[in-house]
């Protein structure tokens, strides 16, 4: 399993990240960001199974972080670690079905046991929802998971899909979506979003060039698609990462 720590004082998250031995707690990897841009772009693009998050942060608060992590990955447990014990915030976290309230400072045993208390509720219900192995349905999806990766920026259609493992797409799409999370649809535009970010942050091309090169034709139309899955335009994501 692996966890996000999100808080803008960095040194609180080299604390967490270095005083608790995260692997005897059943997580596998830390990752920490200290503003939620940063987070979205580490959930979007690594698989999080938790979330520890502050709440008052520059920009946007750790409320609205994990509105859209409910919103878009609502298999995600999430606690909050934060100094303020305001109830409207509590009675908000308690709206999100935050799985804890937590509040600064905190002893690290009574962390650690709230770690493994989520990682238990994690383990079992992964034990309940974990799909069937089936060696050939699990080899169809990941061919297909490497062709939607390789061919994003082109028109994906249905017929290349069936020619390409051999199935109907009806139970292709059940299938992936069991195996992914996804339909075949949303992990394409999932995909593309996530190089657009890449293309946002690492070049100066412009927006109608990046809208082509992530296999939209219309910028219009990739902006909104982009806004709808960040919450900011491309021109806003861009000047947010320019600033860091």
């Amino acid at each position: 399993m692996n966890l996000l720590l999100v808080d803008d004082e960095i040194a609180m998250l080299h604390i967490m990240e270095k005083a608790i031995d995260w692997k005897k707690k059943g997580i596998q990897k830390v990752f920490t960001a200290y503003n939620t841009d940063l987070a979205r772009d580490i959930i979007s693009s690594s698989k999080i199974d938790l979330v520890i998050c502050d709440i008052e942060m520059p920009k946007e608060n750790g409320l609205s972080l994990i509105q859209w992590i409910q919103d878009m990955y609502p298999e995600i447990i999430n606690i909050i670690l934060t100094g303020y014990p305001d109830f409207n915030y509590a009675r908000s976290a308690i709206s999100l079905g935050v799985y804890r309230y937590l509040l600064k400072p905190i002893a690290f045993d009574e962390l650690e046991e709230t770690i493994a208390s989520a990682v238990e509720k994690l383990e079992e219900y992964k034990t309940k929802n974990k799909p069937e192995a089936d060696p050939e349905i699990a080899d169809a999806v990941n061919t297909i998971k490497k062709y939607l990766e390789s061919h994003y920026s082109e028109v994906i259609t249905r017929k290349k899909i069936e020619e390409l493992v051999h199935l109907n797409q009806d139970h292709i799409n059940r299938e992936f979506k069991k195996q992914t999370g996804y339909t075949l649809m949303e992990y394409v535009q999932h995909y593309r979003i996530l190089m657009a970010k890449k293309m946002l942050r690492e070049t100066t091309l412009s927006i109608s060039e990046i809208s082509i090169r992530t296999g939209y034709d219309s910028p219009a139309y990739f902006s909104k698609i982009f806004k709808k899955q960040t919450e900011r335009t491309p021109l806003e994501y861009r000047a947010a990462k320019a600033k860091g």
